[in-house]
């Protein structure tokens, strides 16, 4: 964390997992609840898997299509990648159908898609050739870091009042298009 190369791009990373978790620890609750599949647990895993499969497609567009195409930087993969997470948790929370709740996980999938290579290529690029080892094992636990409590926060604010679970995950995203426009930077 001391390291002026590194910490931005693992703030960025920290920001943007958390997010992406929170996101992905309500979207099966808000599909049933939204589409009023409560009775029919059957029909809520179906829809729910559906949706997260159409999130799952869009995410390797985005990383098998869209960054060796658009040429993306790492920086530039962030923060565009933060913008269509953005967008899509904006349309998920405010959907209320499946191919509205769909197609907002997709668009959010596809930011996420870019924003994860985008953060760990951006750190790997900060650091010397002979560094890249600490700085993988860096992203590795930043990665799985935004899974321990972001989950169980998400769904508690989901169960609480709804909104707060996008307003908190958009404003994390929004924080981070804002901050790191100026931080995310690679030394020369």
């Amino acid at each position: 964390w001391r390291d002026e190369r590194l910490v931005s791009w693992l703030v960025a990373g920290l920001i943007g997992g958390h997010a992406q978790a929170v996101l992905l620890g309500v979207v099966g609750f808000l599909v049933r609840d939204r589409l009023g599949l409560q009775d029919d647990p059957l029909e809520a895993v179906q829809a729910s898997g559906s949706v997260m499969l159409v999130g799952a497609m869009a995410t390797l567009l985005a990383q098998w299509g869209l960054i060796p195409i658009l040429s993306l930087a790492p920086r530039s993969s962030v923060l565009l990648g933060s913008v269509l997470a953005l967008i899509g948790v904006i349309l998920t929370g405010a959907s209320y159908d499946f191919y509205g709740i769909s197609t907002g996980f997709a668009i959010a999938s596809l930011g996420f898609g870019l924003f994860r290579p985008g953060f760990t290529a951006g750190a790997s690029l900060a650091v010397r050739r002979h560094e890249q080892g600490d700085v993988a094992g860096k992203i590795a636990s930043i990665s799985g870091a935004a899974y321990i409590f972001a989950p169980a926060i998400g769904v508690a604010l989901f169960n609480w009042w709804e909104p707060a679970t996008f307003a908190l995950t958009g404003a994390a995203l929004l924080f981070l298009i804002v901050w790191g426009r100026r931080a995310l930077v690679i030394p020369a």
